[in-house]
């Protein structure tokens, strides 16, 4: 019986936000849109109703979908990449992906050939910048639907989408609502695009019994009395997919329950035909035709099946199920019209059966690796088959096949699950060793790696204590490398276990015995000691390890250890470190873990000394390098990290914002959430969003604390920034607290971090100088002058004179030289505050206009806000320096400006044009404070006026 199709019902308002979103894209805009909702509820049917209405766009879907036991791995990114290829053509697409083309060898094996170095941990760098391509020529309309059985990659893919979205791109994604319990990882996504104001979110409820009865008369020829359309919404509950399926059985003996409702079409089928659906139903939503015919034509699903196993038989049963809708024919296999109905028919399986079909689809799988290419999809449906049928022996071998190979793929999710059940597995096959092909502790080894690459850092850290204890005694190097490994999780996971564990593995290695291992201990030691902060401990253990690998020509751990004793020698203010970091790029050739160290730390190094343009040349130059040797996503992220700082150094501000809102991934917490966050929410605070930047910090305070714990810079940055936000909250004793520790008797001098500890502290001491407070600032004066010989320290010693009342403001605005672009407009508002506090009301109304325009400049909205509140305060507008004369027009303002002063003009509060334009409350205000000032008016009645003329 086919299935009738309603017009859409009860659906005006979200249709309409998704009209108005897609218009919003065909205008050169980018929109991004989640659809929520329980199972049936009618996501789908709403988004064909919107494609069906785009002819003017590309329309590229990919859908998740479940294999029982977990995501397929990649299912809607090969969905996502198979629609850009039929758009653009396969030639196309490699052309356009460039160096990074091999990334999708693990979305498509047969469109690029997969290589070792292919760089899957790319895919959603390279499928996000195809899609981006596509909205360059036309409206492009990106569908990711079920992410409730998204696989970690698909999920970043989505987050990347979203922050990135070109203009002239509409992304929809789906998922159901009631799939997404508390701890479910797509949560995380969700709250992440929440909190970046990135999405509009609808919610589909069920339908009331008004709109079930106008959904019955649209389907049906005839009406229906008032017992039977009661009894309709009754037995639908409002699911519009039931009411679908109630609709041609009317008038028979109705089932109460919603499962059996999902039968209705599978019960009316024939014996063979329901036998065939069961078969389907057992390979997940969809199955290819080849192996179908594999699994039909293999014996052991004969027995208790009936399906037909003649060609022409077979197709008369398929015919019969796809014409009754229970399944569908796609272009390679065939499906589930739904699945809620897969789901119900695969229950209807007995445990005997299931078994049996489970053992043929894995079967069939592996001989389909023959003809096609090797994948991690098929690796991973392979062993949830296996798995499945209850055959722990060849379910363990293709557990550990797969995870190896998903691992190497760079799908993470995918490679923790199958490692996990892999261990699961052990104990219940007989010689499991001979069975993997790996003893125990191996395993371990492996799945710690892959968690610590998914950033679940604690679970890595419990299971590679785990290896360690099962380490045999008779493989001390084996146990060497174990260390190590746990060394470098225990820092990742914020434990302070890393030191101890180093020097038990050293213990193992005795000097002259094997010093290509010792010489990597101590590079380990230097390195726990150098991002610890303490630097002359680094430097021993950086020689003593740098001498033991030129003894032995170690090139890739000379190079290191020279950039680690240069990394050491720069925290402690001695700027000749330079050349060692200089001399360890030499030193490197072309081995990516030198370079690597060279170019995460080596940029660094500028940044601490203000040289903004070279940290910019090593960061960009170490971009290329990481995608030519397919870097691993956390050391470019660091390398990106700091381009974006330099950034922010010389005044790039938007620019630095976009890739932080694009880039930071919904990871746990590990320490490169730790570094990027708290520049991400440094930036948010200076460039006004002052309430927001509260809140994420308070939310990330304990990851900061703990990482902090371990790292220097960590610790450094985060308390600075955390005691700015404590004086924007008029707090100066907790400021001043979290600044103490730049005074502590049994901590070195480190200039890189000191010296902005200390401006902040002196900020902190004026404030409580000012509420009546005696507070000492002699140890701060003292750790001040043990900066003296560092290049920044001209700027940052003005700085703190002038926080103090001891120094002219006009000083650091002036003073060139090395030092952060937002020093100077602020130095100009504190100045015209000065100013203003002495009654010199001309140079005040000067000093505050020009802290207005070059805050403006970079987008320091913060100074901008304190800057222009003065100003309107003290009555200061009319020819203030750097503002339009009084009837000055509305060609000074930008694009955005004028779209804020439209909506100004409806009569809109700061709060409701935020909402429309999907921006911050606070850059709202920073908007219409910059058009008060441009247009020379003090109220925004006058600035409607004004928009009126």
């Amino acid at each position: 019986m086919p299935v009738p199709r309603a017009r859409l019902v009860g659906r005006a308002p979200e249709l309409g936000a998704l009209e108005a979103a897609l218009a919003d894209v065909r205008s050169g805009g980018s929109r991004t849109l989640v659809i929520a909702g329980e199972a049936g509820i009618g996501k789908t049917r709403l988004l064909d109703e919107l494609t069906s209405r785009a002819d003017d766009a590309h329309v590229i879907v990919g859908q998740c979908a479940d294999e029982g036991s977990g995501p397929l791995p990649y299912a809607a990114l090969v969905g996502l990449l198979g629609g850009v290829v039929r758009t653009m053509g396969p030639e196309a697409v490699v052309a356009a992906a460039g160096p990074s083309a091999g990334a999708l060898s693990a979305l498509a094996p047969q469109l690029v050939a997969p290589a070792p170095d292919a760089g899957a941990d790319r895919v959603p760098e390279v499928l996000t910048d195809l899609l981006a391509g596509l909205a360059g020529e036309r409206p492009v309309v990106v569908v990711i639907e079920d992410l409730h059985w998204s696989d970690d990659v698909t999920r970043a893919v989505a987050l990347r989408l979203a922050r990135t979205t070109p203009p002239g791109l509409l992304l929809l994604l789906t998922y159901r609502s009631d799939d997404v319990s508390r701890g479910h990882p797509l949560r995380v996504v969700l709250a992440e695009l929440d909190r970046a104001r990135l999405t509009t979110r609808l919610e589909l409820t069920r339908l009331g019994e008004t709109e079930v009865h106008e959904m019955a008369q649209d389907l049906l020829d005839v009406g229906l009395d008032a017992e039977q359309l009661a009894d309709l919404a009754d037995r639908s509950e409002g699911v519009p997919f039931y009411v679908e399926e109630l609709i041609g059985f009317l008038g028979t003996d109705l089932p109460d329950s919603l499962r059996d409702i999902l039968l209705l079409r599978y019960w009316n089928l024939s014996r063979e035909a329901r036998s065939l659906c069961r078969v389907v139903a057992a390979a997940g939503p969809r199955v290819w035709y080849d192996v179908l015919d594999d699994v039909l034509a293999d014996a052991s699903t004969g027995p208790g099946q009936r399906a037909p196993q003649t060609g022409a038989e077979a197709e008369e049963t398929v015919r019969e199920a796809v014409e009754a809708q229970v399944l569908v024919v796609t272009e390679v296999g065939y499906a589930f019209r739904h699945a809620l109905v897969q789901e119900a028919v695969y229950a209807e399986l007995l445990p005997g059966e299931r078994h049996r079909l489970h053992a043929a689809y894995a079967r069939a799988l592996e001989r389909a690796l023959v003809r096609r290419a090797h994948s991690v999809a098929k690796l991973s449906r392979i062993a949830d088959h296996w798995w499945r049928a209850g055959m722990p022996d060849k379910a363990l071998a293709a557990a550990v096949e797969g995870h190896r190979t998903a691992a190497a793929g760079a799908a993470s999710s995918t490679a923790v699950a199958l490692g996990e059940r892999a261990l699961e597995l052990w104990q219940q096959v007989r010689e499991p060793e001979a069975v993997a092909g790996l003893p125990h502790h191996e395993l371990l080894r492996s799945v710690a790696e892959v968690l610590r690459g998914s950033t679940r850092s604690a679970r890595a850290l419990a299971v590679a204590h785990e290896a360690i204890a099962e380490w045999p005694e008779d493989d001390p190097a084996g146990l060497v490398g174990m260390l190590s490994d746990a060394a470098l999780i225990a820092g990742h996971a914020g434990s302070d276990e890393g030191p101890e564990l180093i020097e038990r593995a050293l213990a193992l290695v005795e000097p002259g015995r094997d010093d290509v291992v010792r010489g990597q201990l101590l590079m380990l030691r230097a390195r726990r000691a150098m991002l610890g902060g303490r630097p002359r401990e680094a430097i021993e253990a950086a020689t003593a390890a740098h001498d033991a690998a030129r003894a032995i020509g170690d090139a890739e751990v000379v190079s290191v250890t020279l950039n680690l004793r240069g990394v050491s020698r720069v925290q402690l203010g001695d700027t000749g470190g330079f050349a060692e970091i200089d001399a360890g790029r030499e030193a490197a050739g072309d081995t990516w873990h030198g370079l690597s160290r060279y170019y995460v730390n080596g940029s660094d190094a500028r940044l601490v000394v203000g040289d903004w343009g070279r940290a910019a040349e090593i960061a960009q130059e170490g971009i290329g390098a990481a995608r030519r040797h397919g870097s691993s996503d956390s050391t470019r992220l660091m390398i990106e990290g700091n381009l974006a700082e330099a950034q922010i150094g010389r005044g790039d501000w938007a620019e630095a914002a976009a890739w932080y809102e694009r880039t930071i991934p919904p990871i746990h917490d590990s320490v490169y959430s730790a570094y990027l966050s708290e520049r991400r929410i440094w930036l948010m605070m200076w460039r006004g969003e002052v309430e927001q930047a509260q809140a994420e910090a308070r939310r990330r305070v304990p990851t900061w604390e703990r990482f902090g714990r371990l790292e220097e810079q960590i610790r450094s940055r985060t308390s600075v920034t955390l005691a700015e936000l404590a004086l924007l909250r008029d707090e100066p004793a907790e400021a001043l607290e979290r600044m103490s520790v730049v005074v502590a008797s049994d901590r070195p001098c480190m200039p890189a971090y000191d010296l902005q500890q200390l401006g902040v502290a002196a900020q902190a001491i004026a404030r409580l100088r000012a509420a009546g407070q005696d507070v000492d600032d002699a140890p701060y004066r003292a750790a001040l002058a043990a900066c003296a010989h560092w290049p920044t320290f001209p700027l940052w010693s003005a700085l703190f004179e002038a926080e103090l009342g001891t120094g002219p403001w006009t000083t650091v605005a002036d003073l060139p030289g090395p030092g952060p672009v937002h020093l100077r407009p602020y130095a100009l508002y504190r100045e015209g505050a000065r100013l203003l506090d002495v009654a010199d009301r001309a140079g005040a109304r000067a000093a505050l206009g020009s802290a207005v325009v070059e805050a403006e400049k970079i987008g320091a909205g913060l100074v901008v806000r304190q800057a222009q509140g003065l100003i309107d305060r003290a009555g200061l507008v009319e020819g203030a320096a750097g503002t339009p004369p009084s009837g000055a027009g509305t060609d000074a303002l930008t694009a955005r400006e004028r779209q804020v002063l439209a909506l100004v003009a409806e009569g809109l509060t700061n709060g409701q044009i935020a909402e429309r334009l999907f921006i911050s409350a606070k850059t709202a205000s920073v908007h219409v404070s910059a058009i008060l000032r441009k247009l020379g008016v003090a109220t925004r009645t006058e600035a409607a006026l004004r928009a009126s003329r």
